[in-house]
């Protein structure tokens, strides 16, 4: 498999389509901050002009997963249900999956383990 390009300091894509076509893998790196959300966001809309259908957004490398985290996350859910785009998430239970419960969102979005699972889902 091809090393991911480098977006930003804070994003990496991986364009999957040899595996399914549309898909990406976005790969949040270090700490999530509101800086992070906005080049995730940036990221998000570029890839969408590439036929984008399948969004999976590994959130495992993030140290925390704070408000900021799960407002920008509820935000990409939403606009991508919105035009259509699936989304699934991968992270951990303890601290991606939790957030979510808590803040009541977490019917949103399908927590995987790895990327790998999340690409295999139906």
């Amino acid at each position: 498999m091809d090393r991911p390009a480098p977006v930003t300091q804070s994003v990496l894509v991986e364009p999957l389509d040899h595996l399914r076509p549309g898909a990406r893998l976005v790969r949040a790196r270090g700490g999530f901050h509101a800086r992070t959300g906005i080049e995730l966001m940036a990221v998000i809309d570029g890839q969408r002009a590439h036929a984008l259908d399948l969004l999976i957004l590994d959130l495992t490398e993030p140290g925390t997963f704070g408000a900021v985290a799960l407002q920008i996350v509820v935000q990409i859910a939403t606009e991508l249900r919105r035009v259509g785009v699936g989304l699934r998430l991968v992270g951990s239970e303890q601290a991606v999956g939790s957030a979510l419960t808590v803040a009541g969102v977490r019917s949103l979005v399908t927590l995987y383990g790895t990327a790998g699972e999340a690409l295999r889902a139906r």
